[in-house]
């Protein structure tokens, strides 16, 4: 199931149903499934989720923070090597 945004988000009968959306073939917006967690998991799956997203972020800005380190290290070396020709 991709999920490209949310739709309806509702919380009835103890069950938090959150509606899936994502972009068909034609650029049309189309449910593309539905997560349904129960009022007693509702704290844990939440959690897990915001704890798993920011370990994402943080593993993204690392590799960000090393390809822009590499970027001026490669950058300075070739400045350096063109002022000793």
């Amino acid at each position: 199931m991709l999920i490209e945004n949310l739709g309806n988000v509702t919380f009835v009968n103890g069950i938090l149903r959150v509606q899936c959306m994502s972009v068909d073939t034609d650029g049309a917006v189309k449910e593309s499934g539905v997560i349904q967690i129960p009022a007693g998991s509702l704290n844990g799956v939440l959690n897990g989720l915001i704890s798993a997203s920011k370990s994402i972020e943080e593993k993204l800005n690392s590799l960000d923070d090393d390809s822009n380190t590499q970027a001026k290290t490669k950058s300075k070396s070739k400045s350096k090597s063109k002022k000793t020709n």
